[in-house]
């Protein structure tokens, strides 16, 4: 089975692009079968018109069959899931999974937990192995320095992530006011 691969614009910057870039693959005969760390997988089909949309939320094995059923009752079929990221397609016209600002909210409050805990948790290693590097001799001050590299490598996208979905819940939230 002939396959492509295409990496992610980001999913957290530019979700609406990668859902329209997954419907263009998918008009030329490339259906995404997977998604893992940033890159998608795409298999040849048949041409198909459809939209795709992703919703995020940590299910359990149990939970994933009934999860998946209430988005087939409002049209949308399932794709593909990992790590709590849930693809899914349906025809041109389908209601959106998210169709108030309400539901959107919820939906970015609910990737965006994780992403701050980790963000904050880098910020804590950067400025525990700043200490190091800055008052540790010999051994601790290399381990410092090492552990500032690494962590700083680490913090920034996590960093630029966290403000991506900061500001798409202000946009969300300005939305609903209007």
């Amino acid at each position: 089975m002939k396959k492509t691969y295409k990496i992610s614009n980001g999913l957290a910057f530019f979700e609406q692009k990668d859902l329209q870039m997954l419907r263009e693959k998918a008009a030329e005969g490339w259906m995404v079968e997977s998604f893992k760390g940033g890159l998608y997988t795409f298999t040849k089909s048949g041409p198909e018109d459809v939209i795709f949309s992703i919703d995020y939320h940590e299910l359990t094995p149990e939970d994933e069959e009934e999860y998946c059923d209430l988005f087939a009752a409002a049209g949308w079929t399932h794709v593909y899931s990992h790590t709590g990221i849930h693809l899914f397609k349906a025809v041109p016209g389908t209601p959106p999974i998210y169709s108030d600002a309400a539901s959107k909210t919820v939906q970015v409050k609910r990737t965006a937990k994780p992403v701050y805990i980790v963000t904050i948790a880098a910020l804590l290693f950067t400025i525990i192995a700043l200490a190091f590097m800055k008052l540790a001799e010999g051994f601790l001050n290399q381990a410092g320095k090492i552990g500032f590299f690494i962590s700083i490598v680490l913090f920034i996208p996590m960093l630029m992530t966290s403000m991506a979905l900061f500001i798409q819940l202000l946009k969300v939230n300005k939305s609903s006011k209007n």
